[in-house]
This record gives structure tokens, C-alpha cells and sequence, in this order.
């Protein structure tokens, strides 16, 4: 136990230590505490970063970031005291939601570049951006915190950090950590939080290799976000955004450009929407004492009485706003309005009050310490910008006009029913020939996209023609695939790959795979006065029996792929 704090309860664990709920016994402030696990404590070079890098870390104070109140070790301890946010993380919207909408992941994406341009200003890298890693409030903003607090895998040969938003340099164990890692590693969030998956998938060894030669897969990502990710995801460090800041710039640009000037506004009402679901998961929602905050039922004389939770008022009106919604549904059901119900949009934060306890300002002195030496400047006020629920005189908006069906028409009967796609696997791809297999669960048609494309080491890839194939009366179709893609000049090497996507899109996603193919060895210089013919630089090529490609799943999306984009690998 830190000195000076009192726990509550544990609020979870992870690969690089648990967090408790505690209270500041001088004034009852909430914080948070983290115990670094065992393996960081025995990590001499991490622990001797980690300390080093604190008095910069108590220095960093951004909004966006959870801030660093002290560093507490002991011979058989070692904490960290932060400021506790009552919210969610964006790892548990995801599982619970799949995803968000492009421009609630532009705001969260936003709030993690301004979070990432503080801690860099300081001279401080995160080492760790990820879903876990970002907490989103109950208003839609978000904090980005475990500054430099960074876990192993436990596998060999595997750097630290987390395998899917691992830039391809810290694989590769070069020139130490580059603060443009972190870029990289936001935007593969920003693709998480639009796809529902990350980038790059597989066991570690897999996820490795496609962070270090994979094509970025934009396919099937939104128009407006594929220059951010073609670039964020560069290969080479050097090619990505110079800065947090440059990044955030050219977010905000081609945001306004394609969503409009109030994107920011809508991503964050959405995110509101998200994490107030959620409400009953954060951290202010349990009790603090056993007994306390719980529903008890008593007995007084002959009658009984409930009496209700005792929780913090922002969780009552987060829960008012479920209970109506859900209130709306029943209506709307039974009235037979069956049209979307609409949630007012949260209001700016509330000001902090500095003369209200609990809710001062920061001390300016906030260097860490051993042992606790000032308050922390914990805000336990709940903010006012939570979606609040209608009052109970509203009435419900009146039902919609009947109108008499349309009497379908004769090809609209006979026509069938589109069945769904269970699968669309890449059997195999050597390059020319290969074969697809797709299931679904009826007989109904399927269309069948494949595009092919070719890559030139160190160039970008390029589709050179796509087909449509119907196939219909069967459950499970089984399509061969030969395509030439051209020659490969003398000592050099491409990619020829396939996409294959189906209409309705399958739910393992579309696939996509390329196989190399290595020219002919190039001609030696022949002495003079030889009649030898040399062979022709554009002979035709075959793929290389060592290196046939396999097939990935790639996100699902109705859209038609249209461009593979391709970094070159580094070295």
C-alpha cells in the first residue's frame, strides 16, 4: 500500500501490472494506483528508464493525458499514482460495439496526438499506444495515459511493446525508440477503430513479418482516411509525419474536408453515446465500502423496503438516459413508431470551481516524491456535459403517416433472395494460378470479385484488372483462378497478387494475397569474339518455390477494392 492513500478495490490488471481505485486520506480525493508487475521491477534498463523519465512525466499537463501525480518504490513495490478518469477504455467500446464511426475515430485519434505532442514536447515517449491505453469520458473526450509504463511478451526474441501497433524499426531493434513509432502505432488504432481489427493479424512471428513487408491494407478504408494511414503506416520511419503535431495537422485538414467544419463535434456526441452504454463499468459506478452503494432490502414492522443504490449523481442521470432510451423503445414498439430515437447532444464541461473542495486547480509544484508531499489535484466532481434523458412530461413524437405498401411487382417476387456468405478462402496463389473457395448459407446468387495486382520491389502496387463471376445453386463453390500478370525483368523481383471479395461480403472478410516472382538471372558480360546469344532480360518468370504467399483476412466492407497501397520494406 502507497503511504498517504487508501484503496478501495481493484479496477483491473494487465501484462504490465494492477490498478486500484484509492482515496488521498488528507482530503478523499479519488487517484488511481498502479503496481508495475514483477518482471518490469526486474528489468533493470526499464526500471532505470522509467525513473529517469519521471520528473518529466509529472511535468507533462495536457487535458488529454492522464496525469502523473508520483512515483512510490520500495524494496518489494513499485507504483505509480495517477489521476483516476471515470470512464472507459477504448479497448472495451470496441469489444463491446466492433466499432466506431470515421469521425469518432478522427476525435479519438485527435486526442491522442495532442496527448502524444505533450509528452514529446517533454522529451517523453509513450512506448504503448493502444486501445487499452486510451480511457473515453462519458462526454466524448478522451485521455491517453501509462506514459512510458511498457510489457513485455513473454517470447523470444519479441521487443517490448505490443505485437499489433509495433512500428517495423522496433522489430527490427534499431536506433532505439523513435517518438515516430508512436505515430505509427496511432494511426493502426485509428484503423482499429474504423475496421473493427487491427492492420495486422497472426500469431507474433506472422504479425511481425507483415509489419516489416505487408502492403498497408486500405482496400477497404474510407476515402477520406487513406492519405492519413498511407502515411502513418509508412514502412520507413523516415516517410511517416515529422511530428504528433504534423499528424494532428493534416487529420484536422482532410476532416474538415470530407466530413464538414462540425465532424469533431459528431465524433465525440457518438463516442458520448458509446461509453454512457457503458456507464454501470466505470470506475465511480461500484460502491466504495461493502455494503455501501448496494441495494439492500429491510423489513420495517409488516412492510418491506428497498432502499435504492447509493451512486455518484452523474451515474444516476447516465443510467436515467439507458432506462429512457430503452423506455422509448417499448413505446415506440407499441405505438408502432418504429423511427430512431434521438438523444440530445452533451453540453460544453462544466468550469472547475477552485473554490469548491475537490475540485481545485493543480498545485504548480507537482515534482515526484517518495512519500505524498501535496494534494492531488483530482477533480471528483462529475462534469455537466453528460447526455441527459427526457423528462418524464415529454410526450412521444406523434407516429409517422401510414402509407399502403407497394404491391411488388412481378420480377421483384421471382427474384432471390441474396444468402449469406460464410466464407471466401484463397486456397492457394502461386503468382498465375490458384483457386478460390466460397460457402454461404443458401443457393441464391453471390457475385464474386477478384482483382489482381502486381507490386515492383520498393514501388507501390497497382491493380491490373478485376472480374465478377455469379455463382448461384449451389452452398459451396470452388473457382480456379489464372490470370498472367506480365514478366519480371533480369535480377529484379514483384508481387503478384489477388483480392477476392464477395457481394454480400463474407464474414471471415475479403482476402487478399501475393506471391513474388524472380526474374531471370541477369546476363554476365561475355568476352569478345563469342557467338553466344545471351538470354532475353524478359524471359517469363515463375514464383519462387521457398516463398509461396500465403492468404490473410483482410476488413469487411461492401465497398469494390479499388488500390493496394504498398510501403517499401525498410533496409
Amino acid at each position: 500500500m502507497v503511504p498517504g492513500y487508501r484503496e478501495v478495490r481493484q479496477l483491473g490488471a494487465g501484462r504490465t501490472g494492477r490498478v486500484f481505485l484509492a482515496t488521498y486520506q488528507e482530503t478523499g480525493a479519488y487517484v488511481a494506483i498502479k503496481y508495475l508487475n514483477a518482471a518490469l521491477r526486474r528489468d533493470p534498463e526499464f526500471m532505470s528508464r522509467f525513473t529517469a523519465e519521471t520528473p518529466r512525466l509529472v511535468e507533462v499537463d495536457d487535458e488529454n493525458v492522464v496525469r502523473f501525480y508520483e512515483y512510490v518504490e520500495t524494496p518489494t513495490r513499485a507504483a505509480v499514482v495517477m489521476e483516476l478518469v471515470d470512464g472507459v477504455s477504448l479497448r472495451t467500446l470496441l469489444a463491446e460495439h466492433g466499432r466506431t464511426s470515421p469521425e469518432a475515430a478522427l476525435a479519438v485519434l485527435k486526442g491522442t496526438l495532442l496527448a502524444l505532442a505533450a509528452g514529446h514536447a517533454k522529451g517523453v515517449a509513450h512506448r504503448d499506444v493502444k486501445p487499452e491505453n486510451v480511457l473515453v469520458q462519458a462526454d466524448g473526450t478522451s485521455k491517453l495515459g501509462d506514459f512510458g509504463v511498457v510489457g513485455y511478451v513473454e517470447e523470444p526474441n519479441v521487443p517490448q511493446g505490443s505485437p499489433p501497433y509495433m512500428a517495423p524499426e522496433l522489430w527490427l531493434h534499431t536506433n532505439g525508440f523513435n517518438p515516430r513509432a508512436d505515430l505509427y502505432a496511432a494511426a493502426c488504432q485509428l484503423f482499429e477503430c474504423v475496421m473493427g481489427r487491427v492492420p495486422y493479424r497472426g500469431t507474433t512471428s506472422e504479425i511481425r513479418d507483415r509489419h516489416l513487408h505487408d502492403p498497408v491494407p486500405l482496400e477497404l478504408v474510407p476515402d477520406m482516411l487513406r492519405d492519413l494511414l498511407r502515411r502513418g503506416l509508412a514502412k520507413d520511419a523516415a516517410t511517416r509525419y515529422g511530428s504528433a503535431t504534423e499528424f494532428l495537422s493534416e487529420l484536422e485538414e482532410d476532416a474538415l474536408a470530407g466530413y464538414g467544419p462540425e465532424w469533431e463535434k459528431r465524433g465525440r456526441r457518438h463516442l458520448a453515446e458509446l461509453a454512457t452504454l457503458l456507464a454501470l463499468r466505470f470506475p465511480l459506478a461500484a460502491p466504495d465500502n461493502p455494503g455501501e452503494g448496494e441495494t439492500a432490502v429491510i423489513r420495517r414492522g409488516r412492510s418491506w423496503v428497498t432502499l435504492v443504490p447509493r451512486l455518484p449523481p452523474h451515474l444516476w442521470i447516465a443510467g436515467g438516459a439507458v432506462v429512457a432510451m430503452l423506455v422509448a423503445l417499448l413505446v415506440a414498439r407499441g405505438t408502432g413508431n418504429t423511427g430512431p430515437i434521438l438523444m440530445p447532444p452533451p453540453e460544453s464541461p462544466r468550469q472547475i470551481d477552485p473554490t469548491v473542495e475537490g475540485t481545485r486547480p493543480p498545485p504548480t509544484d507537482r515534482r515526484p516524491s517518495r512519500r505524498p508531499t501535496t494534494k492531488p489535484p483530482v477533480t471528483t466532481a462529475p462534469p455537466t456535459s453528460r447526455q441527459q434523458p427526457p423528462t418524464s412530461g415529454q410526450s412521444q413524437p406523434p407516429p409517422p403517416p401510414t402509407t399502403p405498401a407497394p404491391t411488388p411487382t412481378r420480377s421483384s417476387q421471382s427474384a432471390p433472395a441474396r444468402p449469406a456468405v460464410r466464407a471466401a478462402t484463397i486456397l492457394g496463389w502461386s503468382g498465375s494460378a490458384g483457386a478460390v473457395r466460397v460457402t454461404a448459407a443458401g443457393t441464391g446468387p453471390v457475385e464474386l470479385k477478384i482483382s489482381y495486382t502486381r507490386r515492383e520491389e520498393g514501388g507501390t502496387s497497382r491493380v491490373l484488372g478485376t472480374e465478377v463471376r455469379t455463382l448461384t445453386g449451389e452452398t459451396s463453390y470452388t473457382q480456379p483462378i489464372t490470370r498472367d500478370l506480365g514478366d519480371v525483368a533480369c535480377g529484379r523481383r514483384a508481387y503478384f497478387g489477388i483480392i477476392v471479395a464477395t457481394v454480400p461480403v463474407a464474414d471471415s472478410g475479403p482476402e487478399v494475397s501475393e506471391a513474388p516472382m524472380d526474374g531471370p538471372p541477369c546476363p554476365s558480360q561475355e568476352p569478345t569474339g563469342t557467338s553466344q546469344s545471351a538470354p532475353s532480360p524478359t524471359a517469363r518468370t515463375v514464383p519462387s518455390p521457398t516463398t509461396e504467399a500465403s492468404s490473410r483476412a483482410m476488413p469487411t466492407a461492401e465497398s469494390e477494392p479499388t488500390d493496394v497501397i504498398s510501403e517499401p520494406p525498410p533496409g
